[in-house]
């Protein structure tokens, strides 16, 4: 029954952003489950003084949500930044319920979003090979596909996510083997999504640039390396509402090439009958990536034409990873 269900509880991280807090909590508490739902929010202290009174509106607008089973607050004396409050919240909240979902500040879900979440966790609890479940499509709302979910291995999404305590336990904090990469093009190629998206470049960052820390990229680079897969609707569930010139990750840079409308209208009940990713989800993800990250029309083509040669930047527009926020300092 529906409501004997042990439902994942949520994890909410938040810096000094009060009113896409507040956004991104009222589509959550509009969810169905909602109301049997555990939410925990993550507080960062604040990196400066300027910040401190919206960080401080945050905390107490949080205490004041309702809608949830329970609501509770950690708020952070000392700033941790993202990665490291990210990767100590999930570790403690996972390891407590062996299952947890995962938003950022500036993600607005559908009503079905935990539906979806909690489906995918229950269906695919023992399929190691599934190593997440995702409410973020990579694809525009006028895709069409034959299912209303779908596999893909770009398993280091950060635009919501949902995973396993079994499956956590892996994340490689230092992921020294990434030097695999630097002799072997073909390992770089396939951690490169067959060379659409520079993820190398976003890794080699991490590993020698110090002032880059991205949870992000070692959370894909735990995935790849198991060949991990992770479950998505055809039409999002999510859309990022961060693209106003607010945010340290997105700045006021253009937004993502999808303007998703979070237009799903009932539960998601199709699921893929095979769990791998398809070879024609494969290609149209190569697509969407390149459309992505290089949304002119010369460039893509341009890509198309040499893509033996050529790898698409780790510009602000990436929408999975989210490499421009790496630099993130909070």
């Amino acid at each position: 029954m529906e409501e004997t269900r042990s439902l994942a509880p949520v994890i909410l991280f938040t810096y000094n952003r009060p009113e896409h807090t507040k956004r991104t909590i009222e589509a959550l508490a509009a969810n169905e489950l909602a109301a049997e739902t555990d939410l925990y929010v993550f507080s960062d202290a604040a990196k400066k003084d300027a910040d401190k009174g919206k960080v401080q509106e945050i905390r107490d607008y949080v205490k004041s949500v309702q809608g949830f089973r329970q609501v509770e607050l950690t708020a952070r004396e000392q700033n941790y930044g993202l990665a490291k409050n990210v990767i100590e919240g999930v570790t403690a909240i996972v390891n407590k319920y062996g299952k947890v979902i995962v938003l950022e500040d500036d993600l607005v879900t559908n009503r079905y979003f935990l539906l979806f979440m909690n489906d995918g966790l229950d269906r695919y609890q023992n399929e190691q090979k599934v190593t997440g479940i995702t409410g973020f499509s990579h694809f525009g709302d006028t895709f069409s596909y034959p299912c209303e979910s779908y596999f893909n291995t770009l398993s280091g999404t950060s635009w919501s996510w949902a995973t396993w305590s079994d499956r956590w336990k892996y994340f490689d904090a230092d992921c020294d083997d990434w030097t695999d990469m630097v002799s072997d093009k073909k390992l770089r190629k396939a951690f490169n999504y067959d060379n659409t998206y520079d993820f190398y470049k976003i890794m080699k960052m991490q590993k020698t640039d110090e002032k880059t820390n991205s949870w992000a990229i070692r959370w894909y680079w735990t995935n790849f390396r198991k060949q991990g897969l992770i479950l998505s609707p055809t039409k999002s569930l999510v859309s990022n509402e961060g693209w106003d010139g607010t945010g340290i990750h997105c700045g006021n840079e253009k937004g993502p090439v999808f303007d998703h409308k979070l237009m799903t209208d009932h539960r998601i009940t199709e699921f893929p009958q095979e769990i791998c990713e398809k070879p024609e989800l494969h290609k149209a993800m190569k697509k969407a990536l390149i459309h992505e990250s290089q949304p002119n029309l010369i460039k893509r083509i341009y890509h198309v034409v040499f893509r033996k040669n050529y790898i698409g930047q780790a510009s602000v527009s990436y929408t999975h990873l989210r490499a421009h926020e790496t630099r993130r300092h909070l």
